[in-house]
């Protein structure tokens, strides 16, 4: 399956709020195309001066023809964001696909399986995997039944759409990044979330990269160290570096990274309790105070926890507010302005802190209920 590509900065410029230009992350789409678009429109979105992000899962969960509809506008635009665990799907069957057509008879196989599951869903709907499962013992698969990965669901949302999104398409979603770093703003752009640092060692343990002054530039410019303490947080955490985490994870427990929101800690309150400890320029404070760190805040930009809803804290943005559930599809706007004009009713303009000493605003948009 390919690899998904290494976290990358992104241009600085989209978050430096310059003459009009506003930055505006959106939060999971799902496929909500409709919402979207809503949310544009309300915010008077213009891709002339305006730079648009996703945190990921913009198809699968919602409706087949939104996710498309989605998935055309994303790759027209070629609009920044990260990969969604959601979105990963997608590519792993379309992946699986284009590894079945390399084998002799491959093509033709996929053919007939692809026409059995457009008959199965004819009479049934999109069908339970349990019941998908009993129905391929009845198709004669033969020795292609053990190609088909386990776990995996033949004829679910994902396996659609990966099989008739274009090759554009399919690119686009490759070209994600699992992370999107923007020193100049001092941010990660996540879809499921970071730790600060490796919970199976105590957090002034030297190898945690926030407990320490970067090793080879202790003598330089605050932002040289910024940079490289930021650049060690995606490298030298080890749960940073797994993909499965930086796509999944809602909470650390028992010292380990789950996708539970019911289990343990939620991540951003390691996040904020640690950012809360950076004692930033006063560095001569770090020896005054007793849970000082020598090291600057970052801010981490997410989606995913839908359950956990629009989830705002100082160092952390949660910003999927449920729209697939019929809730709301939330985006958070970074301008040069004070304010934002847009519908009363479906904007909530509260002015938030963001970063070192600029502030934010939440907009969001009611969701229609969506039979999923």
């Amino acid at each position: 399956m390919p690899s998904p590509p290494p976290p990358r900065p992104s241009k600085d410029h989209m978050f430096t709020g310059d003459h009009d230009q506003r930055t505006i992350i959106v939060g999971d789409v799902h496929g909500s195309h409709s919402s979207l678009q809503k949310l544009l429109r309300n915010l008077s979105y213009d891709r002339t001066y305006d730079h648009l992000i996703h945190v990921g899962d913009v198809i699968a969960k919602g409706p087949y023809s939104g996710s498309m509809a989605v998935l055309q506008y994303m790759t027209t635009h070629n609009v920044t964001g990260v990969r969604g665990n959601h979105d990963q799907k997608v590519i792993e069957w379309r992946a699986w696909r284009e590894w079945i057509h390399g084998h002799p008879g491959g093509k033709a196989w996929l053919r007939q399986l692809d026409a059995d599951g457009d008959e199965i869903m004819e009479l049934e709907g999109m069908p339970s995997a349990k019941w998908v499962d009993k129905e391929l013992k009845t198709l004669d698969l033969g020795k292609w039944r053990k190609k088909i990965p386990e776990g995996w669901q033949l004829f679910s949302d994902h396996y659609k759409i990966a099989r008739k999104m274009s090759a554009a398409q399919f690119e686009y979603l490759l070209s994600l990044p699992i992370i999107l770093h923007v020193p100049s703003a001092h941010t990660y752009i996540v879809h499921a979330g970071l730790l600060p640092y490796d919970p199976t060692r105590p957090e002034s343990h030297r190898r945690q990269p926030l407990a320490h002054l970067p090793t080879l530039v202790k003598k330089g410019k605050v932002a040289q160290l910024r940079l490289a303490q930021e650049l060690a947080v995606l490298h030298d955490i080890p749960q940073n570096t797994d993909p499965w985490a930086n796509l999944n994870i809602r909470s650390v427990d028992h010292k380990e990274v789950t996708k539970s929101s019911k289990n343990g800690t939620p991540w951003s309150d390691l996040w904020n309790d640690a950012m809360g400890k950076c004692a930033g320029d006063s560095m001569v404070e770090v020896h005054k105070k007793k849970d000082s760190m020598p090291c600057w805040p970052a801010t981490v930009i997410y989606g995913h926890a839908a359950s956990r809803g629009l989830d705002i804290k100082r160092w952390s943005f949660g910003t999927d507010s449920g729209c697939v559930y019929g809730r709301r599809l939330s985006a958070l706007v970074l301008d040069a302005h004070s304010s934002i004009e847009v519908d009363s009713e479906d904007a909530d303009l509260q002015k938030l802190p963001y970063g070192d000493n600029r502030y934010s605003r939440i907009v969001s948009v009611k969701c229609p209920d969506l039979d999923i």
